[in-house]
């Protein structure tokens, strides 16, 4: 006896419906429905289309004609700084040791934490013990240099430093370990400020971030609290981390701290990730000469090994030195996405003396302090998205996985109430999401929260 065997279709866990969805597929630009299963986008299309993958525990969610685009990537800011600001003595400023010594009694005068904690001062600038113990002797101070590869301590620091090293027979002491000894943050506080972030950039639309010039330990404190989020099930964003490096440093060393980082997050999927160098060229104002044949040394290693670059190129000679070393990596094979973010533009004769010129990504210069991650060098709305997306997602090597709606790609969406095409850029950059959704999961809906917060007030008023 022969058995027919049928496969039945794999019914969806969600379906979003009744929407405008704008899917970045120039033959089929807008659709009507989107099916997500296990993370992933199954099926896109018309709603009517998609009875055979609607069983009855899928849930059908109904987007009122509201607007759907693929999730937005913001790779020009940084949650981290932002998580941090105000919560250390900003020595970035100072143009000089006298200068940041006066900031520090200052700090010290009007601060009562038990250690006095900056950042930001430039490694040549550098106090002296003698001068911070001047400024205050009671109570430990610790400074940490743009780059966070090098500190300055006063007496009362370096002495639990040496203490505490010798009793636990260290033999090096970096300085990490003395970041972690000192302790300038309180953890909990850090990881209410994450999840605050995270909640900011959700109602912005953004689903994913990649962070950019901020020192391995900060970075390292918000990945710490992100991973939290991770184990209990309530992340609601990507984080993309890079090591930042604004001048050269031995390569070896270099890619030690590279797979550190990787290798903390290498359970973590397409969620957390860190496989990104933060190269920043600005030699009008970096601590070290950065020679064209260090650049083209450090990019080989790291290309080497693997790793993606983001170079952020400040005036022409820097961008310039940038490409240059683009043609070392290409000439030798080297297909890693490498990112070169600047301002300036290289004059037309030099680019066509540049084999490899086109081989690159480029982008507008970092603006850290921008309030949306549109506040390039974009045109229109329709560009903006664009970046936000497509352009975005190549940046964080994700090109074929984020960016679009597509069958097969992961599902990370962004919802407008109003069609965000129809706006100006500077109407564009005010809006708020309706929703977003991260691998098929709501993460973040305006009417739920304002439902959670009318009951939060009306039982606050009953008792």
């Amino acid at each position: 006896m022969a058995f027919g065997f049928f496969k039945k279709a794999q019914t969806a866990d969600i379906i979003f419906q009744n929407g405008h969805i704008y899917t970045h597929d120039p033959d089929f630009p807008w659709a009507d429905a989107v099916a997500c299963q296990d993370g992933l986008i199954t099926a896109v299309g018309d709603f009517d289309a998609m009875e055979e993958i609607t069983g009855k525990d899928t849930r059908v969610v109904d987007l009122n004609g509201k607007y759907m685009f693929p999730g937005f990537i913001d790779v020009h800011r940084s949650p981290v700084r932002n998580v941090f600001a105000g919560r250390f003595l900003d020595l970035s400023d100072c143009r000089d040791a006298d200068e940041i010594c006066g900031k520090v009694c200052n700090w010290a005068d009007s601060h009562d934490e038990e250690v006095i904690f900056g950042y930001g001062y430039r490694e040549d600038m550098e106090p002296s013990k003698e001068d911070l113990d001047e400024c205050c002797a009671e109570r430990p101070v610790l400074l940490l240099c743009t780059g966070g590869l090098g500190c300055a301590v006063n007496s009362a620091a370096e002495t639990i430093i040496t203490e505490t090293a010798e009793e636990e027979c260290v033999e090096i002491v970096t300085v990490g370990y003395v970041l972690n000894l000192l302790v300038p943050f309180d953890f909990e506080e850090i990881e209410e400020a994450v999840a605050q972030e995270i909640e900011e950039l959700c109602d912005k639309g953004v689903t994913t971030v990649l962070n950019q010039q901020t020192p391995d330990y900060f970075e390292g404190l918000y990945q710490d609290s992100m991973i939290g989020l991770y184990n209990e099930g309530k992340l609601k964003q990507r984080f993309f981390g890079s090591l930042f490096m604004h001048r050269p440093l031995n390569p070896r060393g270099l890619l030690h701290t590279l797979i550190r980082r990787k290798t903390n997050c290498n359970e973590m999927g397409d969620m957390i990730q860190a496989r990104t160098l933060n190269l920043y060229l600005d030699q009008a104002n970096s601590p070290m000469e950065f020679s064209q044949d260090a650049l083209d040394q450090i990019m080989l290693e790291v290309c080497d090994k693997g790793y993606d670059l983001f170079i952020e190129a400040i005036d022409q000679a820097d961008l310039q030195k940038a490409y240059l070393s683009l043609e070392v990596i290409r000439s030798k094979g080297y297909k890693n996405v490498i990112t070169i973010a600047s301002d300036c533009t290289l004059p037309e004769e030099t680019k066509q003396t540049l084999q490899h010129c086109d081989e690159v990504l480029t982008t507008w210069g970092t603006c850290l302090d921008a309030s949306h991650p549109t506040a390039g060098s974009v045109h229109s709305v329709e560009e903006a998205i664009e970046e936000l997306t497509l352009q975005a997602a190549a940046i964080i090597g994700m090109e074929d996985k984020l960016g679009m709606i597509e069958k097969g790609r992961i599902a990370d969406f962004t919802v407008f109430e109003e069609n965000p095409l129809n706006k100006d850029l500077r109407t564009f950059a005010k809006m708020h999401a309706d929703m977003t959704v991260l691998s098929g999961e709501i993460v973040y809906d305006v009417e739920a929260e304002q439902v959670e917060e009318m009951y939060d007030l009306m039982t606050s008023m009953l008792l």
